[in-house]
């Protein structure tokens, strides 16, 4: 949970991959992500991690990985299928266990059982040469998003409105 300067990484970042800077050859998305939340319902999302050149068909990394909180606010859950863990030191956030192949991960989060305002999230991704050590091949790069509390749109909005969002850096 914490980088090499004693910081969160999900906020802060990485100190060890990409001698420490972002990269914008990182793709880091989240897609199901509702634009207000209802509490207690759950919410299926999911986190991709790609390398921009691998995904335009490109020679780049093919591995990647994540880390996501929301400051402890509802709860992160996940089939057994996916490779997901409790962030080391940090145990309401949620990491990759092991690095994934193509870069996707299946979650849930469970909305608060009461109106807790906005909830804002991190998450931090990156994407490895598979080389086994942290290198400047290696890059990542951090979003951040919210959810607006209940009651804050109505029901008289558009469809479109009211639907689930991707969003992506």
């Amino acid at each position: 949970a914490l980088n090499s300067n004693e910081d969160l990484t999900v906020k802060y970042g990485c100190s060890c991959h990409n001698n420490g800077d972002t990269s914008d050859r990182v793709v880091v998305m989240i897609t199901g992500v509702p634009i207000m939340y209802e509490a207690g319902n759950t919410y299926d999302l999911i986190i991709t991690v790609a390398d921009s050149l691998t995904l335009s068909g490109g020679n780049g990394n093919s591995t990647g990985g994540f880390l996501l909180s929301s400051d402890g606010i509802g709860v992160f859950s996940w089939g057994e299928n996916q490779d997901i863990r409790q962030a080391e030191d940090r145990l309401e956030d949620i990491s990759h266990s092991d690095t994934d192949s193509d870069g996707i991960w299946e979650i849930m989060w469970t909305a608060p059982s009461e109106d807790l305002g906005q909830i804002n999230f991190w998450l931090a991704g990156n994407s490895v040469d598979g080389a086994g050590i942290p290198d400047e091949n290696d890059y990542w790069n951090l979003l951040s998003f919210s959810i607006n509390p209940p009651g804050t749109i109505s029901n008289d909005e558009s469809d479109s409105t009211l639907q689930t969002r991707t969003i992506s850096v």
